[in-house]
């Protein structure tokens, strides 16, 4: 190395050269350099991520773009439905009808049954009973006069589970009689029980009385 450059060289390292601008906006350059590249790497990320989103739904959807078939919306389903079921029938019907005396204000009522029921059997014997009385196949009454005053019948220990029809009818007469403690209009209601196609019913008949 020359002399010539041996003084140049120490003449720069004693005195730098003064800088081109203020300090702060240097500072400011650099900060904005610095901005600049993660700027650009968070352009980066978020393309990333696009690119991956477009994948994911291209694998939810098919070739057509169309949506999975499971799930599929407006497709038919079909409806599971179990084996019909029977309508139950009827119970047999039974027909009654009342009859009142009056006299003065004693009532004495008179039933007629007539129609179908199934003959219940005994318990725990189990045997049918006898169908000699339409009225005694009954599993029994329930009566009252509208004045407060009811009463009624047992049918004993029978049971509703035979499937033996009779067809008959009967007339009788309750074995007792009402007395009404004053005059009026009342309604006189009859319930008698019997075996059917699905257990007991009952049947209900009514009449007015009128008690001078």
């Amino acid at each position: 190395m020359t002399e010539d450059l041996k003084d140049r060289f120490t003449q720069l390292v004693a005195d730098p050269p003064p800088p081109s601008a203020p300090p702060s906006e240097a500072v400011f350059a650099r900060v904005r350099k610095v901005r600049r590249r993660r700027t650009a790497g968070v352009m980066t990320l978020a393309a990333a991520c696009i690119v991956a989103i477009a994948l994911a739904l291209g694998n939810v959807t098919d070739i057509g773009g169309a949506p999975p078939i499971t799930n599929t919306p407006g497709a038919p389903k079909t409806a599971v439905t179990g084996p019909p079921t029977a309508t139950p029938k009827p119970p047999p019907p039974i027909k009654v009808v009342l009859k009142p005396t009056v006299r003065g204000r004693t009532v004495e009522m008179t039933v007629a049954l007539s129609g179908k029921a199934y003959i219940p059997s005994g318990i725990p014997e189990g045997t049918l009973l006898p169908d000699d009385s339409f009225m005694n196949l009954s599993a029994g009454t329930i009566y009252s006069y509208g004045d407060g005053y009811q009463n009624g019948s047992d049918g004993g220990a029978i049971s509703c589970t035979t499937k033996k029809l009779k067809v008959g009818s009967e007339t009788y007469v309750i074995p007792e009689t009402h007395t009404f403690k004053k005059p009026g209009t009342y309604k006189f209601t009859y319930t008698i029980n019997y075996c059917g196609t699905k257990g007991w019913f009952p049947t209900t008949a009514t009449t007015q009385l009128v008690i001078k």
